[in-house]
């Protein structure tokens, strides 16, 4: 499997970036990709972007570690699992530098991105639930190149974090020391849901634990030891009045993991244990066929079917949605070639009366360049966006923007509003595909479906054709030898 690992950095953002693009360790920087930015002037371009939004973050960068298990995974497939994991947790709104280092045993990537986004200067937090999420993707990235994955025990720890939301690095540090009480409140929340018949009975019980409660718009509880009341809804999205309602009333048909009780540690050393386990996978294994049909599957290559047409649904929602963006971003850029069309414009058309005219062109050079440059830069953003053409060169007749200011503005939010569709269309989108998936999971774990075959790297294939040819001079020997007898 792929460990991460992740830690902010303060100072020395140069040295740490050339440091991870050392030709030495990147085969002459062969293994390094960037994105948003250059190789040679990237810590200068980070600082740029933070001063474009006048950022007040002391955090330069953040440095991402990615390690692979040695002498399983090639170089090319390590450099581009990092890519894929950079598109998945930075959603190409990072600028970032990505190096594979090749020169030990276990080939591992480097990542150091800008600790703002380009798009709206918004600041990456980094603290528990990020890392996180940075480590499932990880883990979902080896699977699908056949790489190998982290393990049961280590599984359930994963499965109990991705429930909860840390909102920053204190909250993650006290959860993991065991003070936080939003890890207490999440813990008594789930306890008492499984108590619980009904709603009144949930609250009751929950003033029983010693929380004081208040209702309003979103419920929120407080402990004795607390000063303020905590909102249900910032622990998780499982947390909401809603939910905890929804939760109560399906309690009974939540549906667990299938546990593997061949590599379960607690299964060899207890036998009770093991029967509990073998019990506990049978019933899963039936409410999971259940379910399967409730949703109107009449077998798992129905089911499978489902899953990959969501999957192709997800994908093309994610395009359209990166479509749009790339859009956004780019109306951002043009608007300053724009403002400066519009107050150079009087310089260059006098120019354009006399192009001959050499002190004219002296005392005024700087300004007509100025407009050449930006009308350029206009040109190519029309050839990209075809469809803003007739607004932008409409316009930009005019002696003043402000009109085009408007409509261009107006067309941001039209797009904006068209994102927020999106992203509730694949939200939702991704909440059925996760249902499906955890009832794919349980059957194919049950059934044992779900041992894939290791995928040989190229340094395995490597090494078992050196133990080939190391047998054949071997045996060639030992026949040299019997016939000089």
């Amino acid at each position: 499997m792929a460990v991460t690992k992740i830690h902010p950095i303060k100072t020395t953002l140069k040295k740490a970036i050339d440091y991870i693009c050392n030709g030495d360790k990147t085969d002459d920087e062969i293994y390094v990709t960037t994105h948003l930015c250059s190789r040679e002037n990237a810590h200068k371009e980070f600082e740029l972007t933070k001063k474009q939004f006048n950022s007040r973050t002391k955090t330069l960068a953040h440095h991402l570690i990615q390690s692979f298990v040695p002498e399983e995974v090639s170089f090319e497939e390590a450099h581009q699992v990092g890519i894929e994991l950079c598109e998945k947790i930075l959603g190409g709104k990072y600028e970032y530098i990505l190096a594979t280092h090749i020169d030990k045993d276990h080939i591992h990537n480097h990542i150091i991105f800008n600790s703002i986004d380009v798009d709206e200067g918004k600041i990456y937090h980094s603290y528990y639930g990020s890392y996180m999420n940075i480590r499932n993707q990880s883990d979902k990235l080896c699977k699908e190149h056949n790489l190998s994955v982290i393990d049961q025990e280590a599984q359930k720890e994963i499965n109990e974090i991705r429930r909860r939301k840390f909102v920053n690095w204190y909250d993650w540090n006290e959860d993991k020391k065991g003070s936080s009480y939003k890890s207490r409140l999440q813990f008594d929340i789930d306890r008492t849901i499984k108590q619980s018949i009904n709603w009144q009975d949930f609250l009751s019980k929950m003033e029983s634990c010693g929380y004081e409660i208040k209702q309003g718009k979103h419920i929120a509880f407080r402990s004795k030891n607390q000063q303020r009341f905590t909102r249900a809804k910032t622990i998780g999205a499982n947390y909401t009045e809603e939910r905890i309602k929804e939760r109560i009333l399906n309690k009974d048909r939540e549906l667990g993991n299938i546990i593997d009780i061949k590599n379960n540690h607690k299964a060899k050393l207890s036998k009770g244990y093991e029967h509990w386990a073998t019990k506990h996978n049978m019933k899963t294994a039936a409410s999971t066929m259940i379910a399967i049909h409730e949703k109107g599957f009449d077998s798992m290559k129905e089911l499978e079917k489902a899953l990959a047409r969501i999957s192709v649904e997800k994908n093309g929602l994610r395009q359209e949605f990166d479509k749009i963006s790339w859009e956004q971003k780019r109306i951002k850029e043009v608007v300053k070639h724009i403002q400066i069309c519009i107050s150079k414009r009087e310089h260059y058309e006098g120019y354009r009366k006399n192009p001959n005219d050499k002190i004219y062109m002296m005392m005024n050079r700087k300004d007509v360049e100025d407009y050449q440059k930006s009308y350029e830069e206009i040109d190519i953003f029309l050839k990209q966006f075809p469809h803003l053409r007739h607004m932008v060169l409409g316009e930009l007749k005019t002696k003043s923007g402000k009109n085009l200011f408007r409509k261009l503005n107006e067309h941001s939010k039209e797009l904006q509003a068209k994102q927020e569709e999106i992203a509730k269309k694949y939200n939702a989108l991704s909440v059925k595909y996760e249902e499906l998936e955890h009832l794919k999971v349980n059957m194919n774990e049950y059934l044992g479906r779900d041992k894939r075959e290791k995928k040989e790297s190229v340094i395995e294939k490597i090494s078992r054709h050196k133990e080939q040819d190391k047998k054949i001079s071997k045996e060639k020997k030992e026949k040299m030898k019997e016939v000089e007898r």
